[in-house]
């Protein structure tokens, strides 16, 4: 679980611009893992530590569609 939290914590603190915030895509890695539980989800279910997981990852992504919508009007206003 650490891995989603420790990409986004160091996307914050490497220093962020709207453009940056815009450009984010989550590490291949990320992906494979989502890609990974949302295929289990569906074939057999998922135990209740990876659906804890998998909406982490979830909320997360909610958060970062947020501020990319937000980098961008920033960016257009610029």
């Amino acid at each position: 679980m650490g891995t989603v939290y420790d990409e986004i914590v160091e996307f914050i603190a490497s220093g962020t611009s709207s453009q940056s915030v815009v450009d984010f895509v989550p590490s291949e890695e990320l992906r494979d893992r989502v890609t990974k539980l949302i295929e289990l989800e569906k074939a057999s279910g998922l135990s209740a530590d990876e659906r804890s997981e998998l909406d982490h990852y979830l909320q997360i992504e909610h958060i970062m569609r947020l501020a990319k919508a937000r980098a961008r009007k920033h960016l257009a206003n610029a």
